[in-house]
């Protein structure tokens, strides 16, 4: 497997920054839709639904409540809010095709259909986003995002009916045949123009106008122009004229500034290799896409400056420093008009083989069942004590050198993780699976969560977990159904907690030493039974009849784990994490520091991810989902970042 060497080559060199338990992350997702909602609150009424005919509706599109976006709309930011809010009916690529759409009273909008754009205007598709279409089950988006969000969701929904060729073509047709009168960028100040010509870039003009609008203004204004064109080139044409006013997420939003990053490299390890003359890389992101990159060298006091950058505050920064072939990040942070300069850290250490400062922070399991089988999910957060990056060890068995270890029980199958493979991150050797990525200093720096089945015959089973790592804490959750019970010695129980209407029994553990666990349960569901949270079944009934045999299946991770983060904010497993909120901003210093940390973790993450699909890995659906799920965390904690931010100042 070259290309798959290759890639854990590579991962090693990756940027390895500090890690935020997932659970934080909930936490702050929560806070987030808190404060929408209180700022939808503060917003004023929504335009009044109309009753036809006993049902609700939304009202019909009034032009004069179209909000103009502050700045053109940008499709790279839109990608992430669509994702979020709006694959889910109307699909990942616009066909009209998500989860949802069988619970619809009608098909969505196709966006990926040319021809469902033809007559429609960008307003009225910020009209209909903003305010809903509650006759078909569309919510009014306007009570969780702001209105410079639903119009870049709009872009990019826009985007989805064409393609970058599509709109380069059309730029070489208008350079050919418009640009000489309505000028380079749209502006009606071409050299030819002979008189007062639309303005492409007008917001309060052209958003209002449909493709069809603007074929029949060019048939009517000057049909000798361009006649040579086919119907496809002019349409063409008119699609490389829409970017003037809303930029394709293939379009970089990037424009130089008067912004100014300056920062230190520190070493955290006492002797560790002088920082003097490391290269430093100033990565800018829009979302979670880079969009420009910039080099330097560290001076002799380990300093850096970045010019003449933008200060646009949707992008947002990530210095990273290479130190003895590892990465290490500092703070994501962004730029004003404002606040045009800032200053950050970025702190580096030397490396070690040794594993003792190793430990698990946090472990949080969660056990369901399923007739046959049981589905064990677990989340480690690793801990390093030691003040240098430990990169592990070569061991036989094992392409490259290997840093965590954990087990999983023995009969597991199916077994996968979130954020890698094994062959790739993840290699296994004698029935332990290791981590290949390095582990820098810090609490909870990094994170693993691994899934597998543990099939059973009867009714009973047990379950021996080994712990290689002393363990802070360790919280299980096991679904509560009809007749089963729990045998769990060597832990505490806390209680029966009800998550999404299916109780489950809360366990727990503190302190421990590398210790084997040993968990039994009885009453469970014998394979060719029907789980009774199901409704009846073909060939079977929910009071536990015999069917027909199914084998255990396990559920894609991306969907697991966000049905895990409800769960475990609901079961009250967040005591400890030490965020101090307050209201629109974060309270303390830790705060924003785990705020960066758990940004830079995500980030690592959805470059990974990219790597596994282009190397084959993953398929387009799953790479899209799973990516999707990941930037909708990226935007929520950047959105806290900015105004976290902002109170320094």
């Amino acid at each position: 497997m070259p290309n798959a060497n290759n890639f854990l080559m590579n991962s090693r060199k990756r940027s390895i920054r500090n890690a935020l338990s997932i659970v934080s992350c909930l936490l702050l997702t929560l806070v987030l839709l808190w404060s929408s909602a209180a700022r939808a609150q503060d917003a004023g009424p929504l335009p009044a639904p109309l009753l036809q005919g006993g049902n609700m509706e939304s009202p019909p599109y009034d032009e004069t409540q179209v909000t103009l976006p502050e700045t053109i709309p940008l499709g790279l930011l839109g990608r992430i809010t669509y994702d979020e809010h709006c694959a889910d009916c109307h699909g990942i690529e616009g066909n009209a095709d998500g989860p949802m759409v069988a619970r619809l009273p009608g098909p969505p909008t196709a966006f990926a259909d040319p021809q469902a754009v033809q007559a429609v205007s960008p307003a009225e598709w910020f009209f209909t986003t903003k305010y809903g279409r509650l006759q078909n089950m569309m919510p009014p988006w306007q009570e969780s995002l702001d209105d410079n969000q639903i119009w870049d969701a709009v872009a990019y929904a826009w985007s989805l009916h064409t393609s970058e060729a599509n709109v380069q073509g059309g730029a070489a047709l208008y350079d050919a045949s418009c640009a000489s009168c309505h000028g380079e960028n749209g502006q009606g100040d071409g050299p030819e123009a002979d008189a007062e010509l639309n303005d492409f870039t007008n917001f309060s003009d052209v958003l209002f106008k449909s493709q069809t609008d603007w074929v029949n203004g060019w048939d009517s204004a000057h049909p000798e122009i361009g006649k040579e064109l086919s119907p496809e080139q002019q349409n063409q044409t008119l699609e490389y004229i829409r970017t003037f006013s809303m930029r394709p997420p293939w379009e970089s939003p990037y424009e130089p500034g008067a912004g100014v990053i300056t920062g230190t490299v520190v070493q955290g390890t006492p002797g560790g290799v002088t920082v003097a003359g490391l290269p430093v890389v100033l990565d800018a992101y829009v979302g979670f896409d880079r969009v420009a990159t910039f080099t330097s060298t560290l001076d002799a006091d380990g300093g850096f400056v970045f010019r003449d950058l933008a200060v646009d505050p949707n992008i947002g920064y990530l210095p990273t420093v290479s130190a003895d072939g590892i990465g290490y990040g500092g703070n994501f942070v962004s730029l004003t008009p404002i606040s045009p300069t800032l200053e950050t850290e970025v702190a580096v250490y030397g490396t070690t083989d040794d594993p003792s400062g190793i430990r698990i922070n946090r472990s949080h399991w969660i056990i369901d069942e399923q007739p046959g089988a049981l589905t064990v999910g677990e989340i480690y957060l690793f801990g390093n004590s030691g003040d240098r990056t430990y990169i592990g060890q070569q061991i036989e068995g094992a392409e490259v050198p290997v840093t965590i270890g954990f087990r999983v029980p023995d009969g597991a199958e199916q077994v996968q993780f979130d954020n890698g493979s094994l062959g790739d991150r993840f290699q296994q050797v004698d029935g332990v699976y290791y981590d290949t990525m390095p582990l820098v200093p810090g609490e909870s720096v990094q994170q693993v969560v691994v899934r597998y089945l543990l099939p059973f015959e009867g009714t009973e089973t047990s379950l021996k977990q080994e712990f290689l790592y002393p363990v802070d804490s360790l919280s299980l959750l096991v679904t509560q159904l009809p007749g089963v019970e729990i045998e769990a010695p060597q832990m505490e129980f806390a209680g029966q907690q009800d998550i999404q209407g299916q109780q489950f029994q809360l366990w727990r553990k503190s302190a421990f030493e590398p210790q084997a666990l040993d968990l039994k349960l009885t009453g469970l569901l014998e394979q060719g039974t029907v789980d009774p949270r199901t409704t009846t079944a073909t060939g079977g009934s929910a009071s536990g009849e015999p069917v027909a045999t199914v084998t255990p299946t396990l559920a894609p991770m991306a969907s697991w784990v966000t049905w895990l983060l409800v769960g475990l904010v609901v079961a009250g497993l967040l005591a400890g994490v030490g965020f101090a909120l307050q209201r629109g901003t974060l309270s303390n210093t830790r705060s924003r520091k785990d705020l960066n940390s758990l940004r830079d973790s995500l980030l690592d993450q959805i470059a990974h991810l990219d790597d596994l699909h282009a190397l084959g890995e993953l398929d387009q659906a799953t790479w899209l989902r799973q990516r999707a799920y990941l930037k909708a965390q990226l935007v929520d904690v950047m959105g806290q970042l900015g105004e976290a931010s902002a109170a320094t100042v």
